[in-house]
């Protein structure tokens, strides 16, 4: 046996009989494994060194491994486009401009589709592509169509300025009365011809006053009235816009 390990396996020997006595006798400090080992080794050396020994010592160390992490992976996600349409629900008139005060381009009837390019959400108004108008666009209010598609990517436009419109043409109106004695009830059916292009409503006058509220493009009426004997009463049909009203030649009944 190499003398080397003969002494290292006394000295163990020893230190362990050392130690046992010790724990009998007195409660000494107990020594943890690391120091144990760095003790022994300690010894062998010193005995190595006395005999004139060489003990090479190697030592393997083992790198701890670094905790990884997967990273994280975020969806992204794409809102599906499809064109913005709106379809009419009510007839209704596509202006110059998002509101009354803009001229009249076209009326687009009940299930009309037009494709949106812009909006004006203060006043509810659709700007969409029209064959109908001379500048290829023209605008729709709100409260009469339906719209579909990708209405967040249309765009707020700026209306264009305010054109000065012109006086509307009056209408050209025919009627028939009936007077019935029994309760004094006058019923008078109007029709006219509607000229006027750019019309925000009509109004029926009676007698001076404004008895009726029409929307544009309206072309009859009738009228109910309790008349004194020997009454004459006056109707007008006025047309206006903006700029002003027309009305239409006056109508005298006398039942």
């Amino acid at each position: 046996m190499n003398r080397s390990i003969a002494i290292f396996l006394a000295f163990t020997f020893l230190v362990s009989t050392t130690l046992g006595c010790n724990l009998q006798t007195s409660a000494q400090p107990t020594l943890s494994v690391d120091d144990q080992a760095a003790t022994i080794i300690a010894a062998t050396l010193q005995a190595q060194a006395q005999n004139g020994g060489d003990v090479p010592i190697t030592a393997t160390f083992s790198p701890v491994p670094k905790a990884t992490s997967t990273p994280t992976m975020k969806a992204t996600i794409t809102p599906t486009y499809s064109v913005p349409m709106l379809t009419v629900q009510e007839s209704t008139n596509c202006r110059t401009g998002p509101g009354q005060d803009y001229e009249i381009v076209f009326t687009y009837l009940k299930g009309k589709q037009l494709e949106i390019v812009g909006s004006y959400p203060q006043e509810n108004y659709w700007l969409v592509k029209s064959a109908e108008s001379p500048g290829g666009m023209c605008w729709l209010w709100g409260e009469y169509v339906a719209v579909t598609g990708s209405i967040w990517a249309v765009s707020s436009v700026t209306p264009p300025p305010t054109a000065t419109l012109p006086l509307p043409v009056a209408p050209a109106v025919t009627w028939e009365f009936n007077c019935d004695y029994a309760i004094n009830q006058l019923d008078v059916e109007f029709t006219w011809v509607d000229y006027a292009t750019n019309e925000t409503g009509y109004r029926v006058i009676r007698n001076d006053q404004s008895v009726a509220e029409l929307p544009a493009n309206t072309t009859t009426y009738t009228d109910t009235y309790t008349f004194d004997a020997d009454e004459k009463v006056v109707y007008q049909i006025e047309v206006y816009n903006i700029t002003g009203s027309v009305r239409s030649s006056p109508i005298s009944v006398t039942c």
